[in-house]
């Protein structure tokens, strides 16, 4: 695993003093609860979402496509990154960096270069 990371997202109020880091082959959450990390090979999708109040309030109840998630911080009241996974116990990961479009811009270029890489190594 790379020792350095390529994205580390401030921590902040918005995101409850954590640190999330995003490697060549992981993303890594420095949670109050320890330690979590999640490997390229099991990240399914990212995107940003808005605020879940925000939606209800509208009368977005965010069912399409539900699926019981994590959340790391106040997730629930501001916009944030949503991300999937293929494998594990939580499926989806909700959470929110300092700069959301840097974070998520940060993630699918390490993933597109993580999985040329893996392309490249398995074809060879």
């Amino acid at each position: 695993m790379s020792d350095a990371p390529v994205y580390t997202s401030k921590s902040t109020v918005r995101s409850l003093w954590q640190e999330y880091r995003i490697y060549d082959d992981r993303v890594e959450f420095d949670t109050k609860f320890g330690m979590m990390t999640v490997p390229f090979d099991h990240i399914e999708g990212v995107e940003i979402s808005e605020s879940e109040v925000k939606g209800l309030l509208r009368g977005d109840l965010h069912l399409k496509g539900f699926r019981p998630a994590l959340k790391l911080d106040w997730a629930n009241f501001l916009e944030h990154v949503v991300l999937d996974k293929r494998e594990g116990y939580v499926r989806r990961l909700l959470f929110t960096p300092d700069d959301l479009g840097a974070f998520t811009d940060a993630l699918n270029k390490a993933l597109e270069g993580y999985r040329k890489s893996r392309g490249k190594r398995s074809s060879g």
